[in-house]
């Protein structure tokens, strides 16, 4: 990992640990329980640049390398399976309805899952508000906190090579509040120093814990 990318996951820990985060994981049907020994095909995250899909990749690299799974990423793999025989084009347009293709991934790189992930909601919010007391009084309130918080939601789907079927989606949202400091005569001072890239690395980390945290042995 280069430093710049460790120096950024190191920022946005930092960011997490200070400020109040709330995650909330929304299972559509099935729950991930992959093969711990597997190779797991990751996809880059639509909706999101290149570079931050890049980004996201590399930090659940370091998230499983206390595991027996090997991690691949689409944009590394490109290369060869364009030599294998599949074009760029199906590549750059690959979904998860496309059975055939994905087979055909599967038996080049010997991958037994494929994670597909998609940007879904991005907020930034609000970086610092001071309000005096009555502004804060329930019946006279002129702020949401809800317009403070950065925010990011992806879905999920995890795609079996086996059984040519989606096992698993699910929804992971990330809402960092404000930190509120209270000042004289009954005011505060609402500061996020987050942003909505916070969120999402935030987003993307807590599902791949989850996919770690329910994987099963191969000997099960």
């Amino acid at each position: 990992m280069n430093n710049i990318l460790r120096l950024s996951l190191i920022v946005m820990a930092v960011l997490l640990i200070t400020s109040c985060v709330n995650t909330k994981i929304t299972n559509y049907y099935g729950t991930p329980r992959l093969i711990e020994n597997s190779r797991i095909l990751i996809l880059p995250t639509k909706g999101i640049k290149d570079y931050w899909s890049q980004n996201l990749y590399e930090q659940t690299k370091v998230q499983f390398k206390d595991t027996e799974a090997r991690l691949l990423y689409l944009p590394e793999e490109e290369y060869n399976l364009i030599k294998s025989g599949i074009s760029k084009d199906m590549l750059d347009h690959l979904t998860l309805s496309d059975s055939i293709t994905l087979s055909e991934i599967g038996d080049k790189l010997g991958v037994r899952y494929i994670i597909e992930t998609r940007l879904n909601n991005f907020k930034d919010g609000s970086i610092y508000e001071f309000y005096a007391e009555k502004e804060l009084n329930q019946y006279n309130a002129s702020y949401n906190s809800d317009d403070e918080s950065s925010e990011a939601d992806m879905i999920f789907n995890v795609y079996a090579i086996g059984s040519k079927s989606i096992e698993a989606k699910f929804l992971v949202h990330t809402s960092i509040n404000s930190l509120i400091i209270k000042e004289d005569e009954g005011a505060e001072s609402h500061v996020n120093v987050t942003n909505k890239m916070t969120a999402l690395y935030d987003v993307y980390k807590k599902a791949f814990k989850m996919i770690k945290k329910n994987m099963v042995s191969a000997k099960s």
